[in-house]
């Protein structure tokens, strides 16, 4: 990875941390879906991915996945 690119994703995080804490997680997806030109209906997607998902299952799932 760049010095470049890490900035940009340092950054990157920073800034979403602060959007959560300050609009929680349905307003920063919104805004994340307005600013992001995807191709993909985020919202739609992130249903389908989490549907049936706990909150605990998921922070399982990412604490798993970052320990790798």
């Amino acid at each position: 990875m760049s010095m470049q690119t890490s900035k940009q994703q340092s950054l990157l995080s920073t800034a979403f941390e602060v959007l959560l804490n300050n609009l929680g997680p349905q307003k920063t997806s919104q805004l994340w879906q307005i600013l992001t030109p995807l191709r993909e209906d985020y919202i739609g997607e992130r249903q389908k991915l989490f549907k049936g998902k706990g909150v605990l299952s998921l922070y399982k799932q990412v604490r798993k996945f970052n320990r790798k």
